[in-house]
């Protein structure tokens, strides 16, 4: 049933793809990003029920704005995120620790979204923005003292790459050059759908919040 749920998804995402492609896109900007992310942990150590810290970390990043008409666009992202994680052989899964853990290791992580969504403008210079995306995850653990669970660090984070996100978004343009914006985000772990870990649905569940700069085409 998961592996029949998972198949839709991609294919779901394949043809989402194909229509955005048919479609006439005008670059408006790129906007340069930073903020903050806190990234829920549900996953424990010793004892069910008595989970580790959550995430909180830096996010930047770099989004491109392309306007489909008026009201709907298309904003295609990638950002970077840090973490410093434990992989618990026992369970297949890793928890956020102190980097003086001697099992950690400094994991870094790529997240790619296509969103597209809908805008509209009120006072001819605030704009409010809805957008919507599948995205996917990439984490790679690089060093620490744990190096010897690595591969099977990596083998298993990869399995967390799939995810859905919501963001609302306040956008003005301060010059003819650069606008200011700025963004609330929500990332849902679809990839819990089909694994079974024994943990709830919002474990890897992210919030953010972010503020830019939009660089305008003249």
């Amino acid at each position: 049933m998961r592996k029949s749920i998972f198949s839709i998804l991609l294919v779901l995402i394949f043809f989402a793809a194909a229509d955005l492609s048919a479609l006439s896109l005008n670059y408006e900007g790129i906007d340069g990003e930073m903020g903050f992310l806190w990234k829920n942990n549900e996953g424990y150590d010793t004892e069910k029920g008595d989970s580790g810290p959550d995430t909180l970390t830096f996010i930047p990043g770099v989004s491109v704005f392309f306007s489909i008409d008026e009201h709907w666009f298309f904003r295609p992202s990638i950002f970077y995120y840090g973490e410093t994680l434990e992989y618990l052989p026992d369970r297949d899964y890793t928890i956020p620790v102190d980097y003086s853990n001697i099992n950690s290791l400094s994991v870094s992580s790529l997240f790619l979204q296509p969103a597209a969504g809908y805008r509209f403008t009120f006072k001819e210079r605030h704009t409010i923005g809805i957008q919507v995306a599948p995205a996917l995850n990439f984490q790679f653990p690089l060093f620490g003292p744990g190096k010897e669970d690595r591969a099977d660090m990596f083998k298993t984070l990869m399995k967390e790459f799939l995810y859905f996100t919501v963001g609302v978004w306040y956008y003005n343009p301060l010059t003819e050059r650069f606008g200011f914006n700025f963004k609330v985000e929500t990332a849902l772990p679809f990839y819990n759908v089909w694994l079974d870990r024994g943990l709830p649905f919002s474990d890897g569940l992210m919030l953010s919040f972010q503020f830019g700069i939009r660089v305008l085409v003249k």
